[in-house]
C-alpha cells in the first residue's frame, strides 16, 4: 500500500492495528519502500505512528 501512494488506506490500516514495522521477506519496512518512492506524505504518516527504516530497526537489535 505504500508502494503504491494510497494514503487514506495507509491511515486505516494503522488505525486497525497494522505493524507499521512489518518486515517483506528481506527485512524491509513499509518506511524504507515509502522512502525509496519519494511518497513523502506516507513516510511521514508511518514515521509518525513509530514506524523505522530496516537500519533503524537492526541498529536497535530488531
Amino acid at each position: 500500500v505504500a508502494w503504491h501512494g494510497h494514503k487514506e488506506i495507509v491511515e486505516l490500516l494503522i488505525a486497525a492495528g497494522a505493524d507499521v514495522n512489518a518486515k517483506d521477506q528481506n527485512d524491509y519496512t513499509p518506511l524504507d519502500f515509502a522512502n525509496r518512492l519519494k511518497r513523502t506524505e506516507i513516510a511521514d504518516l508511518i514515521r509518525k505512528h513509530g514506524g523505522k527504516t530496516k537500519k533503524e530497526l537492526e541498529a536497535e537489535g530488531k
